[in-house]
């Protein structure tokens, strides 16, 4: 054999070791990271459905007002369908407990309510009440005579002398439209039973005769009942 030939076989079994010795090498670290990429994958996260509470609320409400320069207490409350603990959409109503001839009110109408932090220890909510009403209130002859008498009614009968004095003052009836809004803190006592207090504004329209005695600022304290399982 000639010496290129040998030279030739030596670099062939040269290049066989090395190329051997490689993939010898590199074996255990594919099988190591073989082993790995599962494990360095994350994990599937699980889908979760829940299901959106909706059930009945029902709230009996008490307020305090100024009419007309006089302290009313009024009762009553509203009920409505709750969604999620936060959406509220309903009806309710009030009237004036401390009722004297020349002294009444009662209003309703639909309530809209959202609550916030239901689930906590100290929650809020915002809520109006849009919808009509009638009162009863006293007025002076002069407050009133220039009004359109066929826009509301005079409870008690007026006669008139020879002359107009405007100072007697007779009971006067309106019909009214009522925007209820209200500002709430809730103190939740468990997830059925909050307690509310609550600011609000009557802004009253159309009644001609008795609008600016009927309007102003409300206080109230209210029981929520329901709202939560």
């Amino acid at each position: 054999m000639s010496r290129h030939a040998v030279r030739t076989v030596s670099r062939v079994r040269a290049f066989t070791v090395v190329l051997t010795a490689g993939l010898l090498c590199a074996a255990p670290s594919a099988r190591a990271q073989s082993a790995q990429t599962p494990t360095d994958q994350p994990a599937p996260t699980p889908l979760v459905v829940e299901k959106i509470d909706t059930t009945w609320l029902f709230v009996p409400d008490a307020r305090v007002a100024d009419l007309d320069g006089r302290t009313g207490s009024l009762a009553g409350g509203y009920i409505g369908r709750i969604t999620d603990r936060t959406f509220v959409v309903g009806a309710g109503g009030y009237w004036l407990t401390n009722r004297d001839d020349d002294f009444k009110l009662a209003y309703g109408g639909a309530v809209i309510e959202w609550l916030a932090r239901s689930n906590h220890k100290i929650g809020f909510g915002v809520r109006a009440l849009i919808g009509g009403g009638s009162a009863t209130l006293p007025r002076t002859l002069g407050d009133i005579v220039n009004i359109d008498r066929r826009d509301f009614r005079v409870e008690r009968p007026v006669r008139f002398g020879r002359g107009l004095d405007p100072g007697p003052r007779i009971a006067v009836r309106d019909d009214f439209f009522i925007a209820e809004p209200q500002l709430n803190l809730l103190l939740n006592l468990s997830r059925r039973y909050r307690v509310s207090f609550g600011v609000g504004y009557r802004a009253i329209g159309a009644a001609p005769a008795l609008g600016d005695q009927l309007q102003g600022v409300s206080g109230s304290v209210a029981l929520q009942i329901g709202g939560g399982r």
